[in-house]
């Protein structure tokens, strides 16, 4: 009955709650204090959470590279506008 109850106890405290990619997409605020824990260290940063956390990061349309091109878009638009 000991080995049983060990065994049920590990196995509760080894399951992990990972979050998945459209649970950070859907919470920024939660994903953005992850991913500071990530990086600095609290958490293990090759985790599933971690990861799942970055990559929904990467998704959003917000992200630095994705307002490079909206910019550039925009302004080739002016550009092509102006010619007229």
């Amino acid at each position: 009955m000991k080995k049983i109850l060990i065994l049920v106890v590990l196995f509760l405290t080894g399951c992990d709650n990972n979050k998945t990619v459209e649970y950070w997409s859907e919470h920024p605020d939660e994903r953005a204090d992850y991913l500071k824990k990530c990086s600095n260290g609290d958490v293990d940063r090759s985790s599933q959470n971690c990861e799942n956390a970055r990559i929904s990061q990467s998704l959003e349309p917000t992200s630095e590279s994705f307002k490079y091109f909206e910019n550039a878009f925009k302004n080739k638009d002016k550009n092509d506008n102006s010619s007229d």
